[in-house]
């Protein structure tokens, strides 16, 4: 049986507020981390308020012992998870190491076991009974009963450090929503300790620590619903450092290394950090990259640098900037490696293929003229030897016109890797322009020019260029123009005379080499 009290209404609305913020965060499981905990723990203290309202609302000593028993299901498991929650809310889970969760799960399993088992050993309460004017019913308590109440104690106390810690690390924001779940974490508690060692009893009738719990429940859902305390949730600075994909490196004020991430750990070929904390950063950078560093750097510096290992280059943007205390002193650094490998990379292909020819993979014309520029004034300035060589493939269109554009393009590949096969390191050589290809040859005389163009066009004419069935034959026509000693010539003037002895070895019947000297020398 079952009879109104007025301490029943402040209860069960705190009840349903516990299961109505339990059901909600619950439903926001799959997107936040912890909701499911925090759902757990408010469904736990739900129970806990709500079989105490059935406790206080039972006519029967039976009734209020069994309700007065069944609240420990809410009441044991509760405290625990307000700690579990605290510590992932906080980012700090890996505390909850395997033998705490194994003591924490001992508490709960052994203390409800103990009160469901009170009759037979009395070790939580010795003796139940009602008292006029009093809907609870009154005990006199066991030796457990302490061992309980130091145990919830301790979890609670807990709790509000972890928070009272996480409040003085985070932004504002984050502090309302923290100094929210302290506060409705440790009311009921400091409730219980006033009554405890103070004497003060507000509310002297029922348990106050259960009644304070409405309190909490609207703190929480202050916290949940205008702060949103799940959705925004501060991400910790060590797990920052930790999955960052850029290399981060501290140093103290002396330069030696107190904390690095598992980026520059994977950069230096290794896994565990502890042989690396407290020695200068040119001892752990020995085997990596080389950082321009000094303990007196005052401001923010920036550098690119490489850094090869196993035969392949990385890239990186370094950032060494110091580290100032709230009175400005310098009190570290810290270095920030941010990989741009893959831009690089991309970069230089850009570049590759801006300064190539896309069908014969060599130096196209404008990046030609790059580089030629720099050979000739160096030749003018010093007096010393420079040929310009153009060759032009014979009867080009004549290959296209029966061939296809295929096969075209398969002879000029093959001229072009002929050509580079025959030249220096030194030599430029580029495709001109359709059929013909241009080189220049820095330091060489009219002798070297004319013996390396007989060899190409020797080489040339004896060859066959293989598409599909046919077996094509390639012959090149020559012109060559050696530097002068005069003033005002210009390396588009040496190019042109150049291209007066390609003609003339055109007109005269194309595979031979001509050099100019007024396009009437010929040579082949």
């Amino acid at each position: 049986m079952f009879e109104y009290t007025p301490y029943f209404l402040p209860i069960i609305v705190s009840t349903l507020i516990l299961f109505l913020l339990g059901i909600y965060s619950f439903r926001l499981r799959d997107k936040v981390e912890i909701a499911g905990l925090f759902a757990l723990q408010n469904l736990a203290m739900g129970v806990w308020t709500l079989c105490y309202a059935l406790e206080l609302s039972s006519t029967t000593l039976e009734g209020k012992i069994l309700w007065a028993k069944m609240k420990y299901l809410g009441a044991t498991t509760g405290p625990v998870l307000w700690l579990v929650f605290s510590l992932y809310y906080t980012n700090h889970k890996d505390r909850l190491t395997l033998p705490l969760k194994m003591l924490l799960g001992f508490f709960i399993l052994f203390t409800v076991g103990v009160v469901f088992t009170n009759d037979l050993h009395h070790w939580y309460w010795t003796r139940i009974f009602i008292s006029p004017g009093f809907p609870e019913s009154q005990s006199d308590h066991g030796f457990y009963f302490w061992v309980y109440a130091v145990g919830v104690y301790s979890l609670i106390l807990a709790s509000v450090v972890i928070y009272v810690n996480y409040y003085r690390t985070v932004p504002v924001y984050f502090r309302r929503q923290s100094i929210l779940l302290v506060l409705g974490t440790f009311l009921p508690l400091g409730i219980r300790i006033l009554e405890d060692f103070v004497g003060w009893d507000p509310f002297p009738k029922v348990d106050n620590v259960i009644l304070f719990l409405l309190l909490s429940a609207v703190l929480y859902a202050i916290a949940l619903f205008r702060f949103s305390a799940l959705e925004i949730v501060p991400i910790a600075h060590s797990l920052i450092v930790q999955n960052i994909n850029s290399g981060i490196i501290v140093l103290d004020v002396l330069g030696r290394v107190v904390e690095l991430n598992p980026f520059v750990l994977k950069l230096l070929g290794s896994e565990e950090s502890h042989a690396f904390i407290g020695q200068p950063l040119e001892v752990v950078l020995s085997s990596g990259p080389k950082i321009k560093y000094s303990p007196q750097m005052l401001e923010q510096v920036e550098e690119e640098i490489s850094f090869t290992r196993d035969n392949r280059a990385s890239y990186f943007i370094v950032q060494v900037a110091p580290i100032r205390s709230e009175r400005k002193n310098i009190i570290g650094h810290i270095i920030s490696l941010v990989d741009i490998t893959e831009r690089k990379y991309a970069e230089m292909e850009l570049e590759r293929l801006a300064r190539t020819d896309v069908l014969t993979g060599v130096t196209n014309r404008r990046h030609f003229f790059e580089l030629a520029e720099g050979q000739f004034g160096v030749a003018l300035r010093y007096n010393r030897e420079l040929t310009i060589m153009l060759l032009d493939v014979d009867h080009f269109k004549s290959i296209n016109d029966r061939y296809g554009h295929l096969a075209g393009d398969l002879v000029l590949q093959f001229v072009a890797q002929q050509c580079q096969n025959h030249m220096r390191t030194t030599d430029i050589f580029a495709r001109y322009g359709g059929e013909e290809f241009i080189c220049l040859l820095p330091e060489q005389t009219e002798k070297g020019a004319v013996e390396l163009a007989e060899r190409i066009r020797q080489m040339l004419e004896q060859a066959e260029v293989k598409y599909e069935a046919q077996r094509l034959r390639v012959t090149a026509s020559f012109g060559l123009a050696l530097i002068q000693k005069e003033s005002g010539l210009t390396l588009e003037q040496l190019i042109d005379r150049a291209d007066q002895a390609l003609y003339q070895s055109k007109k005269n019947g194309r595979n031979r080499i001509t050099v100019w000297q007024t396009a009437s020398s010929e040579k082949g």
